[in-house]
């Protein structure tokens, strides 16, 4: 590594409420950004930092054509909670709905990732009070001749109906979901059944989320 490259990621500002593993990340990022396996070690803000050093990614490669055979890259991704706690994770949402897929309508950057958008037609509410139409945003999508995956999370699909778990972003009026945990797959009415029962009960015994905990 050069020295330049070394001066600038020593810059690099770290919260103080990430752990020190999460520092470990900065140090580690190149390579754990090949490595496709899921790993909760690390949160993606370190590595992302890191990319931008090494200009790994840049705006100009993002794309809403999607390549005929890309190359699939998994970024790992760590959270504050335990998001396997669907009480806990309701607690963190703004909104916990049921919707259908109806078409994806842009792809962009909040940082140095893609994020994809899609239209979504809300058919059920579970926390919060979503009408006709809204924009949910994934986290992932196509960069060149790759398709970057969160959590090997896959992007959503034209047509089919989800739960949500999203919170919303009020600069961009998207409702970004939780990878993995926050667009469950409804394939029939089974399904959707057993499913809404388990998140109207964690919406009843909710924890919410406290931010700055130490």
């Amino acid at each position: 590594m050069s020295n330049k490259i070394r001066q600038e990621m020593n810059r690099i500002e770290i919260p103080k409420e990430l752990s020190e593993r999460s520092k470990m990340g900065v140090s580690k990022a190149k390579s754990q950004m090949q490595k496709p396996k899921r790993k909760w070690s690390y949160i993606i803000g370190p590595v992302i930092a890191a990319s931008l050093i090494l200009g790994i990614f840049g705006p100009k490669f993002f794309t809403n054509t999607p390549p005929d055979t890309p190359v699939i890259r998994t970024l790992e991704y760590s959270h504050a909670f335990d998001v396997s706690d669907a009480r806990r994770l309701v607690g963190w949402a703004d909104n916990v709905f049921i919707g259908k897929v109806i078409e994806q309508v842009g792809t962009k950057s909040k940082d140095v990732i893609p994020e994809t958008q899609f239209k979504v037609e809300v058919t059920q509410n579970i926390k919060g009070d979503f009408n006709g139409t809204v924009i949910v945003n994934q986290q992932g999508g196509y960069k060149e001749k790759e398709l970057i995956l969160v959590e090997n999370d896959q992007l959503l699909e034209d047509g089919q109906s989800y739960l949500f778990v999203t919170k919303h972003l009020i600069e961009e009026n998207w409702n970004t979901l939780v990878p993995v945990y926050g667009d469950i797959k409804i394939n029939n009415d089974e399904e959707k059944q057993k499913i809404t029962e388990k998140y109207e009960q964690a919406y009843k015994e909710e924890i919410p989320f406290k931010y700055n905990q130490n």
